[in-house]
């Protein structure tokens, strides 16, 4: 307990909160050297354009995590670093949106980590429409064109499911509403809906990519404190990364 507590008050002082929003640079994080049988390594990866990836989704939802049970983050925003750090991870959180992302370096090594049976969550900015080959087909089932923003209700589909264990049936929340679109090829079990946003009928905001070899949760949810700071939202990450993650 006292060493998750140190662990938490280190997320929470070290510079990546002073970071720029669109900062790309090292962080020096590591996963522990030692850690309780069964934790479950999980790097956060993002940067890029229109949100503040250090503090929210490097910090707060390293925070987040690390409240769970056996759960040691590491984050970045940076393409050498999480090249580095991915090579320990059990699960990855991808949020970005920079164009380092779109590397061949950082797309093979997302095709090498799924291809090893880890678990893998994108997070938001990740679920846009990008430009990066095979990415969309593989990893999101489909892309965001546009969003709108303000305050919507999330409603969960389907029984019982492990992403979505312990949330309200309806929750809302104050966030981008991502307006994905869905392949019509794509193998996917969606989880929750957000309230039409311009759109005829409800919109997918959770699912479940259907991979040959790996576990993938995508998630729509995320852009700024209104959002990570939401108690539903924290529910869903924490699960996702639980559920990829094999438990």
């Amino acid at each position: 307990m006292m060493t998750r507590l140190l662990v938490t008050l280190a997320l929470a002082s070290t510079p990546l909160l002073a970071l720029p929003p669109d900062s790309i640079e090292p962080m020096g994080q590591s996963f522990e050297a030692q850690s309780p049988a069964g934790t479950l390594k999980v790097l956060l990866v993002g940067s890029g354009s229109s949100h503040d990836f250090p503090k929210f989704f490097l910090g707060t939802d390293a925070e987040t995590l690390e409240a769970a049970d056996k759960i040691d983050c590491a984050a970045t925003p940076n393409l050498k670093e999480a090249l580095e750090l991915i090579e320990d991870a059990d699960v990855l959180v991808f949020s970005g949106n920079h164009d380092q992302w779109g590397s061949k370096e950082w797309q093979k090594a997302l095709n090498d980590f799924a291809d090893s049976g880890k678990g893998l969550v994108f997070l938001h900015a990740a679920t846009w429409s990008h430009p990066w080959e095979g990415y969309n087909d593989r990893f999101i089932g489909g892309r965001t064109p546009s969003h709108g923003y303000g305050e919507f209700e999330v409603s969960v589909k389907g029984g019982n499911n492990p992403v979505t264990e312990e949330l309200p049936k309806r929750f809302k929340i104050k966030d981008e509403n991502y307006r994905f679109e869905l392949d019509p090829k794509a193998k996917v079990k969606i989880c929750c809906e957000n309230d039409p946003d311009q759109t005829e009928d409800k919109i997918p905001s959770v699912w479940i990519v259907k991979d040959k070899k790996a576990k993938i949760v995508c998630i729509t949810l995320g852009h700024d404190a209104d959002a990570h700071d939401n108690p539903s939202f924290r529910t869903l990450l924490t699960n996702a990364v639980n559920w990829v993650g094999g438990r």
